[in-house]
């Protein structure tokens, strides 16, 4: 069974199929109970909390297998995109990516050995310290961090407020991570002056995920319950006449950290675009101008 966060229609469509009820039903169900969905302000916290008990009637949902992702990233173009999939930090850093070519045109490779990331300047081994401001040596992995190399994405196409994704746009956090451990903005900020920011849609196995606010062990269902709810929470929103005053909680979806996206599961790509204070997502053929 297949998730589809693509758009509005897209996502009747999943529900619909993972219920095993007639769309129409599942439209005038959502339309019904937008409001009082909307009101909740369901977030991780309590998102299960949604009770949708009378409407399913017993009948269990069929399990998601995979699903829709979008991941923010910082492209020269899109092709790059297309050709590498979209890859693990210790892959992007390790094999010859558009990433790797130019931090080694600074002077920089790296090299994976499965437990960290060993980074060499001009072909020496950098002994990387704990510095203040910057996480460059929790990114690297190894001894005492979290191996941090995971491709982080949410579940739905949405608007963002710029605060809270900065780290994300102009340039890939790592080269962020770099520059202040260097004192050397430019390591970043070239790259940025460079490039545009996507928004690119994934196909993802479920097994593969991991749903902010939970544990890494639930089970396949229980991420099934968990998504489904979010999906129809979106499509409250998205029934709304008038927008709500506050914005629609859109998880963040973390996938395994050893788990690199091929391009061929590559779905869609979107630029996000600035207007207004926010980051929106706009179908390319769309875009008018650089930001």
């Amino acid at each position: 069974m297949y998730l589809n966060t693509l758009g509005k229609n897209e996502m009747y469509m999943s529900v619909a199929e993972i219920l095993e009820k007639d769309i129409e039903v599942i439209k005038r169900f959502v339309i019904q109970n937008a409001d009082e969905i909307v009101d909740s302000h369901y977030d991780e916290h309590c998102i299960e909390q949604m009770n949708l008990d009378n409407f399913i009637n017993g009948n269990e949902p069929k399990r998601i297998d995979s699903l829709i992702v979008n991941h923010i990233t910082p492209r020269e173009n899109e092709d790059s995109i297309w050709q590498e999939g979209l890859l693990t930090l210790s892959h992007a850093l390790a094999r010859k990516t558009a990433l790797s070519d130019y931090l080694q045109e600074l002077g920089f490779t790296f090299s994976f050995d499965e437990k960290q990331i060993i980074m060499r300047m001009n072909g020496s081994i950098v002994a990387v310290e704990n510095k203040l401001a910057t996480n460059l040596k929790m990114r690297l992995g190894g001894k005492n961090t979290l191996n941090d190399y995971n491709v982080n994405s949410y579940l739905f196409v949405d608007e963002f407020e710029q605060e809270a994704v900065r780290g994300w746009l102009g340039s890939p956090e790592f080269l962020k991570s770099l520059a202040i451990y260097y004192n050397k903005n430019s390591i970043a900020d070239n790259y940025a002056n460079k490039c545009y920011n996507y928004y690119v849609s994934l196909e993802v196995p479920l097994d593969k995920v991991d749903i902010e606010g939970f544990s890494d062990n639930i089970d396949a269902d229980r991420k099934t319950g968990i998504l489904l709810k979010y999906t129809i929470n979106a499509l409250a929103y998205a029934e709304k006449r008038r927008k709500p005053i506050l914005s629609m909680y859109n998880p963040i979806i973390f996938l395994k950290r050893d788990y690199s996206v091929p391009k061929e599961d590559i779905r869609k790509i979107w630029k996000l675009q600035h207007k207004k204070g926010k980051w929106i997502p706009i179908e390319i053929d769309e875009v008018v101008n650089r930001e």
